[in-house]
């Protein structure tokens, strides 16, 4: 086996490991990469929806309650608000969800499925639990939630919740009074769930790790190559040459010039090394052959 065949197989199993491992690591951190666009997209949907909520509170259910009509508005339930306003992205982004699942709810369409409820009875177990993040299939597509609970925290709350006796009479003649009772201050009685699709995210981590894979390889193919180059101009160029001239030198032939020297490093060493080696043969055959002649 030769030199450079030597080298090839040396650049060629280090070039496969570094390909193994830095695809392996690129992988992982895309991956990385998407499930966190995913987690802050699914943040982003829950902070707009936070911020409907609260914008309903302040501005919309004061405005509507100025009309004294004796009506129930649905559009001053902050829940509804929110659930509204998802609903109208959803219509151009279907794959989005949010939804304000709750064990007892109000409103039916509200009312949580059982994935649903062991987010719920999760926050109830632990009532530090602030938020929960996970993923799950839907409709065979992996998605991503991140869900808030939802707790009584505001009495005023009650006045609709507490039992349907003390319920407005216009928002039991919409609801009915089979849900949304027995509500309880403090009680955690469902979750805010935000569901992003994880598709478009890991489809571009997809893209920018073959992207990265192909310049990886693109980069250890012009490293194999310029290797090769240099190493057949500096470093087996020199030895072919020492190769036969020392072959030269062995059959008494001791004609032809020295080794170029260009450089100051270790080939250029050796160089050095083998004109001093060639000029002191070429002497000592020159005087064998003085000998020689002498004798004859």
């Amino acid at each position: 086996m030769n030199l450079i065949t030597k080298f090839n197989l040396i650049l060629f199993f280090t070039f496969t490991i570094s390909f193994t491992i830095g695809g392996y690591y690129s992988y992982q951190l895309t991956e990385d990469n998407a499930l966190q666009q995913v987690t802050d997209q699914a943040e982003l949907i829950m902070q707009e929806a936070l911020a409907i909520r609260s914008y309903t509170v302040n501005e919309i259910r004061p405005l509507l309650n100025k009309n004294n009509d004796g009506l129930f508005h649905p559009q001053t339930v902050p829940a509804y608000s929110a659930t509204q306003t998802s609903n109208l992205v959803r219509k151009t982004r279907p794959e989005y969800i949010y939804k304000e699942a709750v064990f007892n709810p109000t409103n039916p369409r509200n009312n949580a499925t059982v994935r649903e409820e062991k987010i719920i009875n999760k926050f109830k177990a632990d009532p530090k639990l602030v938020k929960q993040v996970g993923s799950y299939t839907l409709r065979g597509k992996k998605s991503h939630y991140i869900a808030y609970p939802i707790k009584i925290t505001n009495p005023k709350c009650l006045g609709c919740h507490s039992s349907s006796e003390n319920a407005p009479k216009a928002m039991l003649a919409i609801y009915g009074d089979k849900g949304g009772f027995g509500w309880k201050l403090n009680e955690i009685v469902g979750t805010q769930i935000v569901v992003v699709p994880y598709k478009l995210p890991a489809k571009l981590a997809r893209k920018t790790f073959y992207s990265f894979l192909v310049a990886l390889a693109l980069l250890f193919m012009t490293l194999f190559i310029v290797i090769n180059i240099m190493i057949r101009i500096l470093v087996l160029k020199p030895i072919t040459v020492m190769t036969q001239l020392a072959d030269n030198l062995s059959k008494g032939n001791i004609t032809g010039s020295e080794l170029e020297i260009l450089g100051e490093d270790e080939i250029s060493d050796l160089s050095r090394s083998f004109n001093r080696m060639r000029r002191s043969v070429i002497k000592i055959i020159q005087i064998l052959r003085k000998q020689k002649k002498s004798g004859q």
